[in-house]
């Protein structure tokens, strides 16, 4: 897997969010895709459609999450 930097994140944060507002689904999921395999936090599609967090404090977020290993 290879990780994203945090300004690829801000990038295709801001992407899709302009493809959803202009009704471009298909696109604006495909690279959501692109974006949940290059990141580790399983909620970043929660903080770009359910949260009021500017694209600079989802990537923070996304960048902050540790995983629990068992």
């Amino acid at each position: 897997m290879m990780l994203l930097s945090k300004l690829e994140i801000i990038d295709m944060v801001e992407r899709i969010k302009i493809l959803n507002n202009l009704g471009k689904v298909k696109q604006s999921d495909r690279l959501l895709e692109l974006l949940e395999k290059g990141v580790v936090d399983p909620y970043v599609s929660d903080y770009i459609y359910y949260s009021d967090m500017s694209a600079e404090e989802i990537a923070d977020k996304v960048l902050s999450y540790k995983p629990i290993y068992l």
